[in-house]
C-alpha cells in the first residue's frame, strides 16, 4: 500500500470531489422535485428546465457523491445481455428494441450531451473488450452475440482464443469479443459536467437536503426535508442504488449491490501498455466480474469487481482486488495501491432498468452497472414523459417494475448469494486451470 493511500475514488483527484452549494432558501412550490443529484436526476433537469418547468433536485448528500463519481468509467451497455432471454420475455420486436437503446442510442445520447454542454470528461470511444473466462463458453457466447447482431445493428466482432492476447496483456482468457461503440471516461468529470448544465439550463440544485417524507396533498406532493417543506406537481425519484426502500413500492424494487474498486500507483506507460495493448476497457465472463481499464493518461490501472455482495471492510476488499488483478497479471505483484473505494450499483429483479410511475411518484432506475450511458438516457426519457412529450417513449417503461415481498429495502439476501457467488467462481477458476492445460 503507498505511503500516499487514500480511501477515496481515484477521480476524485485534482479537486474533482463532490461539493455541495452553499446552502439557499429552497422554494415553497415547484413543478419538479426530484430525489438524487446523479447522473439520472441531473440529465432530468436538465431536459425539464430547457422546457421551461421550474425544478428542484435534491440529494440527501453532495451532488454526484454516489455511483455517478465512484464507478470504473466505463461507457455502454447490453455486453451482459441474454439475447435469447429477452426474446423469451419480451418478445422478438421489444427485445430488439431494449438492445438498442442499451448499445446504441442511450451512446449516442451521452456523446451528444457531452457535445451540447461542451463536458470534458476524458471521453474515450476506444471500444470494451469482454473476455471469456472459461472455453466451454465459447459456443454458447458466439451464439448470442449473432443474435444480438440478428435484433440490432451493433458493432461487435468475435476475437478467438489465439488473439486474447492482443486485446489484454495475460494468457488467462479464451478470447471474447470487442463491442467498438463503448469507451471509457472519467465520471466525476461526467457527473460535474452534467450538473453545471442542469444549473445553467435553470435547475437548481441542493445537496445535504435528504427526503425525508413524502405524502400526497391534493393533486401534488408534500416533500418534507429537515428544514423546509416543498409542494411539487410532479415527483421523481432518481436514487438508483442508494434508495435504501424508500419511497413506497418503487423504492422497494430496487436494491443496492456493492462494487468495489482499487487503483494502482502510476506507472511507466509501456507497462501498462502490456495489460492494455488497445487501451480498450475490459470485462469478463466470470462470476467475480473483474472489469479493469487504464487511467485516462494511461499511467494508472483501474480495477473493479464484486469483492463481496455485502458492505465488506477496505482491508477485506483491497486485498481482494489486489490478489484478483496479480492473479491475473503476476508481474504487477509489486506495485503499490494509491486508491481503493465502493459505491453502489441499483439492481431491479428483473436485471434491467425501468421508467415509470407508481402510486403518483415517477421513477428511473436499476441501471444493473450500466449507468453511465443509460442513467443519463433514462433520466431524460423520464422528463419526457413527465412532460407529456410522445419522444419519451422507451421499452424500458413497459412491463411492470417487479417487487418481491420478502425485501423491504434492507437486501438480506445478499451475503447469502455471496456464498454461492464465491463457490461458483471457486468451479470456475478450477475449470479455468484444467481448461488451459487442454
Amino acid at each position: 500500500m503507498s505511503e500516499e493511500f487514500k480511501n477515496v475514488p481515484f477521480w476524485w483527484n485534482d479537486g474533482l470531489a463532490p461539493k455541495s452549494s452553499d446552502a439557499v432558501e429552497l422554494p415553497e412550490e415547484v413543478d419538479v422535485l426530484i430525489v438524487g443529484a446523479g447522473l439520472t436526476g441531473l440529465s432530468a433537469a436538465r431536459t425539464l428546465a430547457q422546457h421551461g418547468r421550474t425544478v428542484l433536485v435534491l440529494d440527501q448528500g453532495h451532488p454526484g457523491i454516489g455511483a455517478s463519481s465512484r464507478n470504473g468509467g466505463m461507457i455502454g451497455g447490453g455486453h451482459k445481455v441474454d439475447a435469447a432471454a429477452m426474446i423469451d420475455r419480451h418478445g422478438r420486436d421489444g427485445a430488439a428494441e431494449r438492445i438498442r437503446e442499451l448499445h446504441i442510442e442511450s451512446v449516442n445520447f451521452a456523446k451528444r450531451l457531452m457535445d451540447e454542454e461542451s463536458i470534458d470528461c476524458d471521453f474515450s470511444e476506444c471500444g470494451r473488450f469482454v473476455a471469456l473466462w472459461l472455453d466451454s463458453e465459447r459456443e454458447q457466447f458466439c451464439r448470442n452475440l449473432e443474435l444480438i447482431q440478428e435484433l440490432a445493428p451493433v458493432p461487435a466482432e468475435i476475437v478467438p482464443r489465439k488473439l486474447a492476447t492482443s486485446e489484454v496483456g495475460t494468457n488467462r482468457y479464451f478470447g471474447g469479443a470487442v463491442f467498438h461503440l463503448h469507451g471509457g471516461l472519467n465520471p466525476a468529470k461526467w457527473v460535474n459536467g452534467l450538473l453545471a448544465a442542469a444549473i445553467r439550463r435553470g435547475a437548481q440544485v441542493q445537496g445535504n437536503t435528504p427526503v425525508i417524507g413524502l405524502r400526497r396533498k391534493a393533486s401534488a406532493f408534500a416533500a418534507a426535508t429537515p428544514w423546509a417543506s416543498i409542494l411539487a406537481s410532479e415527483v421523481l425519484l432518481a436514487t438508483n442504488g442508494y434508495t435504501a426502500g424508500r419511497f413506497g413500492r418503487a423504492g422497494r424494487s430496487v436494491f443496492p449491490v456493492p462494487s468495489f474498486l482499487i487503483a494502482t500507483e502510476e506507472l511507466d506507460a509501456g507497462r501498462v501498455r502490456e495489460v492494455f495493448p488497445t487501451s480498450r476497457m475490459i470485462v469478463e465472463t466470470r462470476a467475480r466480474h473483474c472489469y479493469y481499464r487504464p487511467s485516462p493518461d494511461g499511467r494508472r490501472i483501474i480495477f473493479g469487481g464484486r469483492a463481496a455482495l455485502f458492505q465488506a471492510g477496505l482491508s477485506l476488499y483491497r486485498q481482494q482486488l489486489r490478489s484478483l488483478m496479480v492473479g491475473l497479471f503476476p508481474n504487477l505483484r509489486g506495485i503499490r495501491i494509491t486508491h481503493a473505494w465502493k459505491g453502489n450499483t441499483g439492481f431491479t429483479f428483473a436485471m434491467e432498468p425501468h421508467v415509470g410511475k407508481m402510486d403518483g411518484v415517477w421513477h428511473a432506475l436499476g441501471y444493473c452497472g450500466g449507468g453511465n450511458s443509460m442513467a443519463p438516457w433514462l433520466g431524460h426519457k423520464a422528463a419526457l414523459q413527465i412532460l407529456g412529450n410522445a419522444e419519451g417513449g422507451t421499452a424500458f417503461s413497459r412491463g411492470r417494475l417487479e417487487r418481491r415481498w420478502w425485501y423491504r429495502g434492507h437486501p438480506w439476501f445478499l451475503p447469502i448469494a455471496d456464498i454461492g457467488f464465491r463457490m461458483k467462481d471457486a468451479a470456475a477458476t478450477l475449470r479455468n486451470r484444467r481448461q488451459k492445460r487442454t
